[in-house]
């Protein structure tokens, strides 16, 4: 009887662990394919950077393992910045934009896999692609053969 509560116990202790760790669920990397991370300027022009996923080294964060990876190359780095918070990691600055919290812009990520957006999710187009306001933190979002990671400014509503 004893080791029958102690095994529901240590059950219970586990399914409760699980769900406090669901903020901390990675995304995974595909293995192979091209990812395109695009930044839109302030004047509606596009800086576009493409790799090939087999090159990416951190594959457990999701899209923060691509930015991260697109930012340590040589030629043509992503100018990343990223501020670490309670919520995790945020991109406060990559290419030619950057935050500016005293006027309200922020930086906002959208991607074309719509698993990775919320219901209702705003979209934008980007050359026939719709891409849906990401609902997941970079490391939380699935980079899949061919998504396309679009970063842009926007004022917030609050």
């Amino acid at each position: 009887m004893k080791n029958r509560i102690i095994s529901i116990i240590l059950l219970a202790a586990i399914c409760l662990l699980s769900l406090c760790c669901c903020d901390y669920i990675f995304g995974d990397v595909a293995e192979a394919g091209d990812v395109t991370v695009v930044v839109e300027a302030t004047d509606g022009t596009y800086q576009v950077y493409k790799t090939y996923l087999e090159s990416v080294e951190n594959k457990h964060e999701g899209a923060k393992g691509v930015v991260e990876h697109l930012n340590k190359r040589g030629e043509n780095p992503l100018a990343l910045e990223m501020v670490d918070s309670t919520y995790g990691a945020y991109v406060s600055a990559i290419g030619s934009i950057k935050e500016n919290a005293s006027e309200g812009m922020y930086v906002i990520v959208y991607t074309s896999v719509k698993a990775d957006s919320y219901a209702g999710a705003p979209t934008v187009d980007y050359e026939g692609t719709t891409m849906y306001q990401a609902g997941l933190g970079l490391s939380s979002m699935t980079v899949e053969a061919g998504t396309v990671i679009l970063f842009r400014l926007e004022k917030s509503p609050y």
